[in-house]
């Protein structure tokens, strides 16, 4: 497994948490936190797959 893809992988596990946060009524700068780390590790792990590295 390349790094881009567990990049990738973790990337959804953070994503998961967000919702979670989301669904238990964590303060929204928590669930904001979450989400845009998800979003850069997915956004980077996909331009580093695409990239071949």
């Amino acid at each position: 497994m390349s790094g881009a893809v567990v990049i990738m992988v973790l990337g959804a596990f953070v994503a998961g948490g967000a919702i979670s946060f989301h669904q238990q009524r964590m303060p929204s700068w928590t669930v904001v936190l979450l989400a845009v780390t998800a979003a850069g590790l997915i956004g980077y792990g996909g331009y580093a797959w695409f990239q071949g590295r």
